[in-house]
């Protein structure tokens, strides 16, 4: 066991250097338990609505691993609930803790002798986060300096995770202005040479009477205008276009760019502001491609609903894939679906098999 001097200086020396939010949670988790007694932690993310995200843990007992840590990640528990409430606002010994006490009657020999745990809000000034939760075995209450420490790592961790999201922050409006910008460049500039290239040749071809320079016009006519009709796509990736008159509309154009036919039906008002408005749109972007690409279907459903919460939904009758879990995508672009869609405090969720096509949802709570 480290000295808590020397514990704190680590962790903090490493937060430092920690630009990530996942990979430094699960390094300070990991150097708080090695350096003191405690033999297991956990983090939960709490969102406004009380819903909790197992975001990171260390050495969780054989039990609290089952079924994709079940017992951590469905229902309420106490220190969620308190909180939610806004009555956890220091390190505390956790009486009797609800996740383990299930664990343990179903596995009563896979908890490791883990009854009770301490927790700490995590925080920067008035912004929370959620909870750091440690344990040891056969402890049943964690002492004032155990708990003193708690309250020292969990400032850090609150810190590092504000600098990180406002370096996010500062880096996502960055990226948006250079998209924004290399939009406007090749609008300007190349789309206006190939759509003039695709007139000339057009022009070209009427005019000539020798068939083989009539036929090598018409092949350059086609061939710019596949070229315009992939630089629209690449603009539309790098900036949105049309969501200034709604999200509906911007997604039905996109979809004209990619020649897919939707089938729209919206429900309610949609109210999003413009981070949310936009995000959405972007994983409806990534949804259309995969459909063009791999689904083999020109078919499309779409369904926006915003009643009470607000839902996305696009479904294909294409091929579809095979989902191997939550947790396992098949492809690089759904797993930033799924990114996007958590950035904003939202659930994406994907449902595919062979043959069957494909059903994508989003979900976002209200606010």
């Amino acid at each position: 066991m480290k000295s808590r001097t020397a514990l704190l200086k680590e962790i903090a020396e490493f937060l430092n250097e920690e630009t990530e939010t996942y990979s430094m949670l699960d390094g300070a988790l990991k150097r708080l338990v090695e350096g003191t007694d405690f033999s297991t932690g956990w983090i939960f993310f709490i969102d406004d609505e009380g819903s909790h995200q197992l975001i990171s843990d260390y050495r969780l007992p054989d039990a609290l691993e089952q079924n994709d840590c079940h017992y951590m990640t469905a229902g309420p528990c106490w220190c969620v609930s308190r909180y939610h409430q806004g009555k956890l606002t220091k390190a505390s010994n956790i009486i009797t803790c609800s996740r383990i006490v299930k664990a343990n009657r179903q596995h009563p020999d896979g908890t490791a002798d883990i009854t009770h745990h301490a927790t700490v809000p995590l925080q920067s000034g008035q912004e929370r986060f959620g909870l750091l939760n440690v344990a040891a075995p056969h402890k049943t209450s964690y002492s004032e300096d155990e708990l003193e420490l708690l309250e020292s790592v969990a400032f850090q961790i609150g810190s590092a995770i504000k600098r990180i999201f406002l370096t996010e922050r500062e880096r996502e409006i960055a990226l948006t202005n250079e998209r924004n910008r290399l939009a406007r460049d090749l609008h300007d500039s190349v789309n206006q040479m190939l759509f003039s290239l695709r007139l000339t040749a057009h022009a070209a071809a009427a005019n000539t009477k020798d068939d083989r320079a009539k036929s090598a016009f018409e092949i350059i006519e086609a061939t710019s205008q596949s070229a315009v009709n992939e630089m629209r796509a690449l603009i539309w990736q790098l900036k949105p276009i049309g969501l200034e008159q709604g999200l509906a509309h911007a997604i039905h154009q996109y979809a004209d760019v990619l020649n897919l036919n939707v089938t729209m039906h919206i429900n309610g008002l949609i109210q999003l502001d413009n981070k949310e408005e936009t995000v959405v749109f972007r994983i409806a972007q990534e949804a259309l491609n995969n459909i063009k690409k791999h689904a083999g279907t020109a078919e499309v459903e779409i369904t926006i609903n915003q009643l009470t919460a607000f839902s996305l939904t696009i479904k294909d009758n294409g091929k579809g894939f095979a989902v191997q879990s939550a947790k396992q995508l098949p492809t690089h672009g759904l797993a930033n679906m799924r990114q996007r869609a958590e950035s904003i405090g939202g659930m994406l969720f994907i449902t595919s098999s062979m043959d069957t096509g494909t059903v994508v949802t989003f979900t976002l709570q209200e606010g």
